[in-house]
């Protein structure tokens, strides 16, 4: 099983999405930090609709005692527009965790730097286009992390 981590998430439907996919995928998901939003959120229920009994979720407020949790047990990839390395190009196996920033401000740089082989990223054709939104970006990781998974 995946685990789908939300580090600092600030827009309430990008992680009801990520939630409801998690629940469609039995896929795990941890959101960390200081969020944008409470978790009550009546847009972060609506966006994960009345799925959210089904999904295997936990809220970790410590963003920085879960990443050295993290890199201590973990095989991580680390979802960046900073990489070069494609997400395509990476390799999944069950039980990794596939980590993703917030919306606004990405993964801390220093972590990243730290961390910097286990980057990946999305590759976009148009320059112009920052980055991808948050829950459309684990959609796409996910769905090719589980794929090499059943390939194998």
């Amino acid at each position: 099983m995946f685990t789908i981590v939300l580090l600092e998430p600030q827009i309430p439907p990008n992680t009801g999405s990520t939630g409801r996919l998690c629940g469609a995928t039995n896929t795990r998901l941890h959101v960390v930090g200081k969020l944008g939003f409470e978790l009550s959120d009546r847009t972060l229920k609506r966006a994960g609709l009345d799925y959210w009994d089904y999904i295997d979720w936990e809220y970790f407020p410590d963003l920085d005692a879960y990443c050295e949790n993290l890199i201590k047990k973990k095989t991580f990839h680390l979802l960046t527009t900073k990489s070069s390395k494609s997400y395509t190009s990476q390799r999944f196996q069950d039980g990794d965790y596939l980590v993703f920033g917030s919306e606004t401000a990405g993964i801390d740089e220093a972590f990243l730097k730290r961390h910097w082989e286990n980057t990946c990223t999305i590759p976009m054709e148009n320059t112009n286009i920052r980055s991808l939104n948050l829950a459309t970006s684990v959609g796409i990781v996910l769905y090719e992390a589980i794929r090499q998974v059943n390939e194998t």
